[in-house]
């Protein structure tokens, strides 16, 4: 049961670094606190960090599926890109003034301001490390037990049959 909640953290860590890219990162607003606009991360940087919760999906379905234990190890890594990507590229836009040229005033100050798209991509990254950190303490019989088996044997039966074949 502890690998498949590994198995399901890690993908529950990718989605959230997936969908972290659509939500609302930063909100633009003028000295009154008004919302001029809207920014997302998918409109900062593309479409590199979905990539990247894209990977460390793959990686632990592949990880599961093959009882893989490197693959655990690509989820990780894929954590950490996504905390560093949150910390170099978006973070030092966090509070950061400049123009904003609107339609009906011209150009006006607008600050950035963290908004929740911005905090997904650090917890998806934080759970990626975690989740990919729980894989790699299984070893390989205990990542194949995740998932699925064609016979429809229990665990515990396959691995019976394993030890008494000659």
């Amino acid at each position: 049961m502890t690998g498949r909640l590994a198995a399901i953290t890690a993908l529950l860590g990718a989605a959230v670094v997936i969908l972290s890219q659509m939500v609302t990162a930063y909100s633009l607003q003028n000295e009154l606190g008004e919302v001029l606009d809207t920014v997302t991360l998918l409109s900062k940087h593309g479409v590199i960090t979905a990539i990247i919760g894209l990977v460390a999906a793959l990686a632990t379905i592949y990880a599961v599926a093959a009882g893989n234990r490197s693959a655990s190890i690509v989820v990780i890594g894929m954590g950490v890109a996504v905390i560093l990507i949150f910390l170099f590229v978006d973070v030092p836009d966090i509070g950061s003034t400049g123009m904003f040229n609107t339609p009906t005033a011209g150009n006006l100050d607008a600050t950035a301001k963290a908004e929740a798209g911005l905090w997904l991509e650090l917890v998806g990254g934080v759970i990626l490390i975690l989740g990919g950190l729980a894989l790699r303490t299984l070893n390989e019989e205990q990542l194949r037990s995740i998932g699925p088996r064609i016979s429809g044997e229990s665990a515990e039966a396959a691995s019976v049959k394993k030890e008494n074949a000659p």
